[in-house]
């Protein structure tokens, strides 16, 4: 493919003519142009397959949103993150780029601002960003964490809203977030990549399209770290617990961090993974689930708002993951879950980016129950209401996993079993397997159809 210019370089602000347009008055539109048809376009908890030429949608409310496209017969998808405000609605424009195969910006300010001179021709045909027909939804700004109470209940709001699911994924997601972790500066939306990497891996270069990132994640050096010491039984447990490392990055005086930013991150992995399939970020949320969030065991202590979004946070995902993203297995696109699956269904592409992980995350979410309960007990009288809340909004995740058979209960002792079997099957799964060799280099005992 041949170079173009990076879509940092490309992108401009939005002719302010744009924003006094009528059609503006129900939220943003976002304009995509030649756009052929077939093509799989998803924009936040929605994809469709075009029938014909699909020239973009409306009525998009505030909040942080995500659009990507898939061409027919392809396996990589890109698209653009982007945020949205209350007011002063906009107009965003991208074209498909036949020859590099992704979407691009427009050239100039000129052509955006022709685009947008002829919105309201435009806007009749565009689809509303709200396909299903529910009623209006509630805008949630991307720098706002989401409220929460206790109230004692076990199902939280985003399991029936769509509105709020797609809030609770993505609330942290802010402009100078995607600024921060995909390097891209002066811009307004931010585009990725089924291809895209971490910053560093340049062994993949190779795979990357014209205009991809290379992500800046958090805790990389922790990864490696907590990799190799993982690896040492007798030095596992004097680091089971993260919440050091996490403090760390929290209290570094060399640069401005929001703490949020790590619930963003677990948000913006998770869904750049799960629907680019794009395997730095699956690696990356994988990371963060088993090795910071489900062992950080004290940061209820220090940050409990925190500790309650991240585990509100991935109960969402799980959930969304189990009800929103369309199974590998045909028998169950076919029939619907097997009544036979003990859990949340193993045969979604986050679990199947690694089969043993479904299992790590049984094991580190009871032990984090147990560890969490520990940990508030020992406050005694002392303990905050945030801290009780982040007990509950666990409850809540716990009892959910509950009804598809995952008892993370601390006083069933099959949850200690069951850890036991894990790591028994896990170390199995990785260690190196030896086996003989007949004088013909094939394996002894196995069945041969030529005897």
């Amino acid at each position: 493919m041949s170079s173009t210019a990076r879509d940092d370089e490309g992108d401009h602000d939005m002719p302010l003519l744009a924003q006094s347009s009528s059609s503006l008055d129900h939220g943003d539109v976002f304009l995509l142009l030649s756009l052929p048809k077939d093509f799989i376009v998803g924009h936040d908890d929605m994809a469709i397959t075009t029938s014909e030429s699909l020239l973009g949608f409306r009525d998009i409310p505030a909040g942080t949103h995500f659009l990507w496209v898939q061409q027919p017969g392809a396996t990589s998808r890109n698209g653009y993150w982007y945020v949205t405000q209350e007011q002063n609605g906009r107009v965003h424009v991208k074209q498909w780029d036949q020859y590099n195969e992704v979407l691009s910006s427009l050239p100039n300010q000129a052509e955006e601002r022709h685009q947008a001179e002829n919105l309201e021709s435009i806007y009749p045909k565009l689809k509303p960003y709200d396909m299903r027909g529910f009623s209006k939804r509630s805008s949630a700004k991307a720098s706002q964490p989401m409220p929460f109470s206790i109230a004692g209940r076990n199902e939280p709001s985003f399991m029936t809203d769509p509105a709020k699911m797609w809030q609770q994924l993505t609330h942290a997601i802010s402009e100078p977030f995607l600024t921060r972790i995909t390097g891209k500066k002066s811009v307004d939306a931010w585009l990725v990549d089924s291809a895209d990497c971490a910053a560093g891996e340049s062994y993949r270069a190779q795979y990357k399209s014209v205009q991809s990132s290379e992500f800046n994640f958090l805790f990389a050096q922790d990864f490696k770290d907590l990799e190799l010491l993982d690896s040492d039984p007798a030095r596992r447990d004097v680091v089971e617990d993260t919440t050091d490392r996490v403090l760390a990055l929290l209290r570094n005086t060399d640069f401005s961090f929001d703490p949020y930013d790590i619930v963003a991150e677990l948000q913006f992995t998770f869904l750049t993974g799960t629907h680019l399939g794009n395997h730095a970020c699956m690696e990356q949320w994988w990371d963060l689930v088993l090795k910071i969030i489900c062992r950080a065991y004290r940061l209820v202590l220090f940050y409990p708002v925190l500790t309650v979004e991240l585990i509100r946070t991935l109960h969402a995902q799980i959930v969304y993951t189990e009800e929103n993203v369309e199974s590998t297995s045909e028998e169950e696109q076919e029939k619907g879950r097997s009544e036979h699956t003990i859990g949340p269904s193993p045969d979604r592409p986050i679990y199947q980016f690694n089969l043993q992980n479904r299992r790590r995350l049984r094991r580190a979410v009871a032990t984090y129950a147990i560890k969490l309960d520990e940990v508030l007990n020992g406050l005694g009288d002392a303990v905050t209401i945030e801290q009780s809340t982040a007990r509950a909004i666990f409850g809540e995740l716990e009892s959910w996993l509950f009804t598809r058979g995952w008892d993370l209960g601390s006083k069933n002792a099959k949850v200690e079993e069951t850890k036991r079997q894990d790591e028994i099957g896990e170390d199995d799964d990785d260690m190196p397997v030896v086996v003989d060799l007949d004088e013909h280099g094939r394996e002894v005992g196995l069945v041969s159809f030529n005897d």
